[in-house]
């Protein structure tokens, strides 16, 4: 423990709070969207393969080499991977502005595509929460938290607040296929995902002969619809 001083909250309220209060959740998103490419390059154990470039194609890159690329476009040249916690239910009406933009630029940068984790598993992998501020704080910062800062500056239009950000600093984060939820828009694409990436096992009777092949699925995934979101 710490000598950091807190409010005192027991263990059942806290529960409690958790369960009545609809922007709080435990889980930690990464959605991806379109890139500018034309195609994306999957690296799977039976070589290299390319398909044409979406938000679901770069899910399928994540799934098939089981790991999360990080980006240092706007983390001050610190190469991280960024999550959102704002729970999943909360998303349906940034999802519906993908589809009714006129243009590119009207796009959001999310698209209901991802992978979700525990806040635990990652806060123990080293994932924070950023720091929204006044962009001249980012100067106090040491040198070891300045990839947390993100600016904050309502009077000028400035506010990312809604994002509610979590970043991790690392080149790549390995996934853990019992600690990841794969999240797409529909229970097709979802029962779809489970057998595409499933293993097939042999069917052994008691006697050591086979009896057939069963599939052993590799991710769990989960569809939008289940939520009421539909796109």
């Amino acid at each position: 423990m710490n000598n950091h001083k807190t409010p005192k909250l027991s263990k059942e309220l806290h529960q409690r709070i958790k369960l009545v209060r609809r922007d709080i959740g435990n889980l930690l998103f990464h959605f991806t969207r379109t890139p500018d490419t034309d195609f994306i390059k999957i690296e799977t154990k039976y070589g290299s393969r390319s398909m044409s470039a979406s938000a679901f194609g770069v899910l399928q890159k994540i799934l098939y080499e089981g790991k999360l690329i990080g980006s240092s476009n706007w983390t001050y040249g610190e190469t991280c991977i960024c999550f959102t916690e704002a729970p999943i239910q909360e998303f349906n009406s940034i999802f519906s502005l993908v589809a009714i933009a006129s243009s590119e630029k009207e796009r959001p940068r999310y698209e209901p595509y991802g992978i979700a984790v525990s806040k635990k598993y990652l806060f123990e992998k080293g994932g924070r929460p950023v720091i929204y501020d006044n962009p001249s704080a980012f100067n106090e910062l040491s040198s070891f938290q300045k990839y947390r800062f993100v600016p904050y500056d309502p009077m000028n239009g400035v506010d990312f607040t809604w994002e509610r950000e979590w970043r991790i600093k690392t080149d790549a984060l390995k996934l853990n296929p019992k600690e990841t939820l794969v999240i797409v828009p529909t229970s097709e694409e979802a029962f779809d995902l489970a057998y595409e990436y499933a293993k097939i096992e042999a069917d052994i009777d008691v006697d050591g002969s086979t009896m057939g092949a069963y599939h052993v699925p590799k991710w769990l995934a989960v569809s939008l619809d289940l939520f009421g979101i539909n796109l």
